[in-house]
């Protein structure tokens, strides 16, 4: 790879691997005329999260990010092995000491608006993510909110960034980072836009404009259209045009059994599940014949949250109680499992065997003799039983895996009372607005922790992500725009910390970690692990996957070839990459 610094001398570790990009394909036709033998057709997806914004705000969630990803794309990508190779970004290179990343985009690429994707774009695209575009426009009597969003904190070690030339520009951080193309990746969450997206908000929000194979049709939180792109910047090895679909139609279906049934009747063509309470469905879409199947694996870590901030949980006891109490097994068999065959796996650390920061240490097990103890020292202390309120959705697999936990404390003399509300309700209250207040759930089931690295798992965990050593972000906003907006950053770096911990201690450990760049970081990473889970922040649940049933009309799924060659990640929680999927003829 050609180096983007003078005198760069040092190179990325091996979750840092060098590579060029395009999903699904060579980006370079072959000499070979395009024979259109995939191109055209419809289908419809089913899918089990609402797509309230095509917007910065508020985050998709899972399958909806799927419907994201259909028309946006980011600066990297990820190899089925876990390397961050670059995508719209051509090369990436970081300075000696990893304070620095600079970054070549790749060219011949524009957004759905027409205009090119080039460093200005990328340098507006990044001041919004950062929040600087909205006080810039706030300074000036105008309302940018909807460029606000939760990449604010996830980013906060950024610190400027600066145009090189026409198609390249640098990232300067205020810690050296090992890791931070992950960050920037974001687990697939940090869309380039164009600059339209931000300077209009309704566009933003409901018809955004990317760089994709797809382009939005129209939007809604249960049916959203995508139609095909006809100047995508990609073409397939034979020198086809890609996408191949014509237009992809995704459903909002709450219940997994409507969408056994849809792909069942031919209804849906695709739909996606989620080893996290619909086994029973996942298994049926198994056994059927005239359907496919294809899984993530298990590298997703969910977690019941307890907010540190409020009672009961800001007592260690209480958190130690309920995490002594939560029998997994139990847990597993009734939510996992179904007639003798289970899907899943019963985690030994928050994170599993292939994430960076695993270690069993400090991981509470099932013991109902001690979570009696605690509760009772609960008791004792506070002359108060034992009970706390965490949120389910409406579906009968929420339902039904919020009453096994209630039953699961139960036993330990610990009552758990459900509020049963919809999943974009749960969300906004769980990650408010910033300036309107913090999550108030007790306790918050939710997934945040995932992959192999540690980018989607130490943001969550600080009290605030604008605390870290020599980061100055707060301080610059104070002398430049005021106290109110500081206090907005403020904030925004404690909105992804859903447990609202106020834990210097572990403040510290991440610090130490997250911005080591020797051979130390992995044993720090590990000593984060530790204290994080002997302190009960978390109750943690099976390790989970998701899949896509599909008809067996569908072809390519399976393919996602990168532009060096090797393969990408063909199933996340995000679903399938729609870009080389076509119908047989």
């Amino acid at each position: 790879m050609k180096q983007l610094f003078r005198g760069g001398r040092r190179k990325v570790a091996a979750v840092m691997a060098i590579a060029l990009v395009a999903s699904l394909s060579q980006v370079a036709p072959t000499s070979a005329a395009p024979t259109a033998k995939k191109a055209g057709g419809s289908i419809t997806v089913g899918v089990f999260n609402q797509l309230l914004s095509t917007c910065f705000s508020p985050n998709a969630a899972n399958s909806a990010l799927g419907i994201m990803k259909t028309v946006y794309e980011g600066w990297f990508e990820k190899t089925k092995d876990g390397k961050i190779v670059p995508y719209l970004a051509e090369a990436f290179t970081p300075s000696a000491d990893y304070k620095s990343w600079a970054v070549k985009i790749r060219p011949g690429i524009k957004f759905h608006d027409g205009t090119t994707l080039d460093a200005a774009a990328a340098i507006a695209n990044i001041t919004a993510t950062q929040g600087m575009y909205y006080l810039a426009v706030t300074a000036k009597g105008g309302n940018a909110r909807h460029t606000l969003g939760s990449g604010i904190p996830f980013i906060a070690n950024l610190k400027s960034v600066t145009a090189l030339s026409t198609d390249t520009f640098r990232m300067d951080l205020w810690n050296g980072q090992v890791d931070f193309p992950e960050t920037v990746y974001a687990s697939g969450r940090n869309f380039v836009r164009a600059v339209s997206d931000l300077t209009n908000a309704t566009q933003c929000v409901t018809s955004g404009k990317g760089t994709g194979p797809f382009m939005f049709k129209s939007v809604s939180p249960t049916e959203t259209v995508v139609i095909k792109n006809p100047n995508y910047w990609r073409k397939d090895k034979a020198g086809e045009q890609l996408p191949y679909l014509d237009q992809i139609t995704f459903k909002y279906v709450n219940q997994a059994s409507q969408r056994v049934k849809g792909l069942q009747s031919g209804a849906l063509d695709a739909a996606q599940f989620t080893s996290a309470g619909e086994v029973k469905q996942i298994l049926s879409v198994q056994a059927d014949k005239d359907l496919q199947i294809i899984d993530s694996g298990f590298t997703y870590y969910p977690m019941t949250v307890l907010n540190t901030a409020i009672e009961p949980f800001n007592n260690k006891n209480a958190r130690l109680a309920v995490a002594y109490a939560f029998d997994a097994e139990t847990f597993f068999q009734q939510r996992n499992c179904f007639k003798g065959k289970c899907v899943g796996q019963i985690g030994d650390s928050m994170v599993g065997s292939t994430n960076v920061m695993y270690n069993k240490k400090g991981f509470i097990t099932y013991d109902l003799k001690k979570a009696k103890e605690y509760v009772a020292a609960y008791k004792a202390e506070t002359g108060k039983d034992l009970v706390f309120t965490q949120p389910a959705d409406t579906s009968a697999e929420a339902q039904a895996s919020a009453k096994t936990v209630a039953q699961i404390m139960k036993k330990a003399g610990i009552t758990m009372n459900i509020l049963t509300e919809d999943t974009a309700t749960i969300t906004a209250k769980a990650f408010p607005t910033p300036g309107t207040g913090y999550n108030t759930y007790q306790a918050y089931p939710t997934l945040l922790f995932e992959g192999r690295d540690t980018a989607f798992v130490l943001p969550f965990l600080p009290s605030n992500t604008f605390g870290a050593p020599g980061n100055l972000t707060v301080a610059g906003l104070r002398a430049q725009a005021g106290a109110l907006a500081a206090g907005t950053f403020q904030a925004f770096g404690a909105l992804i910390n859903p447990g609202r911990t106020s834990d210097k201690a572990l403040d510290a450990l991440v610090w130490d970690a997250w911005y080591d760049i020797t051979s130390a970081r992995s044993a720090k990473l590990k000593a984060v692990t530790k204290y994080y889970q002997e302190n009960a922040y978390s109750i943690h649940q099976p390790y989970m996957g998701y899949y896509t049933g599909m008809s067996s009309k569908l072809k390519g799924w399976d393919k996602f070839f990168l532009a060096s060659g090797g393969q990408g990640i063909a199933m996340t929680n995000a679903g399938i990459n729609y870009t080389g999927l076509y119908l047989e003829k």
